[in-house]
């Protein structure tokens, strides 16, 4: 059986280059996928992932953790060719868009800051961008839970840092002041709650729930762990750009 014939409940799955492909559902696609951060074919990502890597490597202080670490850039790179093999398929080659999303433009200074990045930032894909189960185009559908469970990885290291950082007086004090702006940008980079596209990429499989429904469920599900921690975390609406 092809890829193009399975169904799903109520959908049909479509493989690369299927002909029957609904001409809305393929612009959507490549939109999404091309507005997607990583992407090995975009000299924007890569520039973040040196960044990354530098940042990594000098302010973990401990050695077993930039091992760790070195794991989650690994999977990162791995992420980005993915993502460019599937818009190969497409017919979209090289990506040269800037990261829009403000977050990843954010100063990390300090061993607290990247934990803020890897524990808030890499959450948001576990919700969206990479929450492709179910989506109804095969080649996605083939390597979501592979990069969910990456995602899901990338924010534990986050949060167990965090963990290890507040276990101090020190590093419990810069959590609190670091939280009141690595919160709000987590949050923005759901997008706007009247985003023209949001609505649309549920109604064809491409996200199960629209920006301002994944951005609550994180909420609900976040909240609880960094206040478990002892980070009094801001109100949802302080300090955001994008409502």
């Amino acid at each position: 059986m092809t890829a193009s014939t399975v169904e799903l409940p109520g959908r049909k799955i479509y493989a690369e280059g299927d002909p029957e492909i609904p001409q809305e559902f393929l612009e959507l696609l490549t939109r999404m996928l091309t507005h997607h951060l990583e992407n090995s074919t975009n000299p924007n990502y890569t520039e973040l992932l040196n960044t990354l890597w530098a940042k990594g490597m000098t302010l973990i202080p401990d050695q077993r953790l930039k091992v760790t670490y070195a794991k989650l850039m690994q999977q990162e790179v791995e992420h980005g060719a993915i993502t460019a093999r599937i818009l190969d398929g497409l017919g979209v080659g090289p990506v040269d868009g800037k990261i829009k999303q403000y977050l990843f433009h954010l100063p990390i200074d300090t061993f607290c800051d990247l934990a803020f990045f890897n524990a808030l930032g890499d959450r948001v894909g576990c919700y969206i961008g990479e929450t492709w189960d179910g989506v109804p185009y095969a080649p996605l559908l083939e390597v979501a839970d592979r990069l969910h469970k990456d995602e899901v990885f990338h924010a534990t290291f986050g949060m167990n840092n965090l963990r290890r950082i507040v276990a101090t007086p020190e590093g419990l004090a810069e959590a609190n002041e670091k939280v009141k702006i690595w919160w709000p940008a987590a949050l923005d980079m759901f997008g706007r709650s009247d985003s023209d596209f949001s609505d649309v990429y549920v109604k064809w499989g491409l996200r199960q729930k629209n920006n301002e429904e994944l951005r609550q469920q994180y909420i609900v599900d976040t909240r609880p762990m960094l206040e478990k921690l002892g980070i009094a975390v801001p109100a949802d609406t302080a300090n955001r750009r994008f409502l």
